[in-house]
């Protein structure tokens, strides 16, 4: 019998992976990951998450060889690269089977679409599983079968189903009886900010842990960005070296089983988001080309490059927005409250196209995810799903007040504000900012919100 291939892409993890679960349960397991570096770059991801990938699969090649499964770690160009290298190991290595959890993204699923036609030609085996989501693609449509296009309605029929579905997530795969052939490594190690991000699967569970701990402050603290509110698993979450499925059933059990408190919670509700914005990635590819989901939706974006580079720089002159876009700069992360601010900042106060926002955020964030990221600027641009209505615009000054108060995290970040008190950190007047060498506000906020109305409108 030949060996069985498994392919890691992102499902950095052994504990609740379909695809390396069953390949274990078939026979020999090796495993593979590549690679692919300007598709990558085509993609507009952050370096900081490569990097993080990049340790995770060292982790990950720890803990499958003590199962006796050998992991190869290689590189290439492109998505077609990866085709034709795993078509070599298929050959060299006498696999009769592939194994992996799909991708949902359009590149990724042509791609996979090319490898599965190929294989199938040569008598290889196929075998493709759904690891990313807790529930199946497409199992949660209305009443006349349709998808979903608003959240709520969504996340109801998405709890109908969870109760009927497998809680439970996969365990690791039994040890092996072979021994462990020589593994190559292709080095693509990136820096990141490995002081926040410990790699690997059991530091996303140790995180998932900690953090259960204090779950129950989770609905009041998430929105204050100068405290440790959230669970800072986005990171793991994005590559895969924790799951979704994993997260649902960690919360199940710290409330010992009461699905009604389970269902309720505040940070379930951000999970099935998770699942919401992936949902609609599949069932519109389009989304992939950077197409508005609402097709009818306003297009006002006359903002400009002046506009857009202040912004990036954290020199807006409006001091939660540049301290979260210098949070972004410095981390990697931003906080998900000022992502909000921020992207509404740029698009619906600046008027700069949303997609210039999205692509930068992919090109800083470590828990660059594209399903989230694109929906999440959407959301904030009311061109997407369930979005916010066009007359939302938050204002920076009113959630700067409300939400860092004291001017904490502006402190933090916008150093040369410091020692304002806490009510000119958040408005600093033309004589302080003269002093402190911070700049003016690149727009008038009444003047924009105004302009923005009457075009949304």
């Amino acid at each position: 019998m030949g060996k069985k291939l498994v392919w890691f892409r992102q499902d950095l993890r052994i504990h609740d992976n379909p695809a390396l679960y069953q390949a274990s349960q078939d026979g020999e397991v090796i495993g593979v990951f590549i690679e692919a570096r300007k598709q990558r770059q085509q993609h507009h991801e952050a370096e900081a998450k490569v990097g993080f990938i990049y340790d995770s699969l060292i982790e990950l090649r720890k803990e499958l060889n003590a199962l006796g499964i050998p992991l190869d770690i290689l590189s290439c160009d492109y998505f077609e690269d990866q085709v034709e290298l795993l078509c070599e190991i298929i050959k060299e290595n006498n696999v009769d089977d592939i194994y992996f959890n799909n991708e949902y993204p359009l590149n990724e699923t042509k791609r996979d679409a090319a490898l599965e036609a190929k294989l199938k030609e040569c008598g290889v085996g196929v075998q493709r599983f759904h690891g990313d989501l807790a529930l199946e693609p497409g199992l949660v449509k209305n009443k006349q079968g349709e998808p979903y296009k608003v959240f709520t309605p969504y996340k109801k029929a998405w709890i109908e189903k969870h109760k009927t579905a497998p809680i439970e997530p996969l365990p690791k795969p039994n040890k092996q009886n072979h021994e462990l052939t020589e593994q190559v490594t292709s080095e693509f190690a990136q820096e990141y900010r490995n002081d926040l991000w410990s790699a690997g699967e059991n530091a996303a569970y140790e995180k998932l842990e900690s953090f259960l701990n204090d779950v129950d402050l989770y609905k009041d603290k998430r929105d204050i960005p100068s405290v440790a509110g959230t669970s800072m698993l986005s990171a793991h979450l994005a590559i895969g070296a924790i799951s979704a499925k994993q997260c649902i059933h960690a919360l199940l059990r710290h409330y010992e089983g009461d699905e009604a408190k389970l269902y309720g919670d505040t940070w379930f509700s951000e999970l099935v988001w998770r699942e919401f914005y992936r949902q609609l990635l599949i069932d519109n590819p389009r989304l992939a080309k950077h197409e508005a989901y609402n097709l009818d939706a306003k297009e006002i974006w006359t903002g400009g490059q002046d506009l857009f580079e202040a912004w990036k720089q954290g020199q807006t002159g409006f001091p939660i927005i540049d301290a979260a876009m210098r949070q972004l700069n410095q981390t990697g992360w931003m906080h998900n409250r000022l992502r909000m601010n921020a992207a509404m900042f740029l698009n619906k106060l600046c008027l700069v196209d949303w997609r210039w926002g999205e692509r930068y955020f992919m090109e800083t964030l470590i828990d660059g995810d594209f399903a989230s990221n694109n929906g999440g600027w959407q959301w904030c641009s009311s061109t997407g799903a369930d979005s916010a209505p066009y007359f939302r615009i938050m204002s920076p000054l009113s959630q700067s007040k409300r939400f860092d108060a004291n001017g904490d995290f502006i402190r933090k970040y916008v150093p040369e504000l410091k020692e304002l008190d806490k009510k000119s950190i958040h408005e600093p007047s033309k004589a302080q900012r003269e002093s402190l060498g911070y700049p003016e506000p690149i727009i008038d906020y009444k003047e924009a919100r105004k302009k923005a109305l009457e075009l949304l409108a």
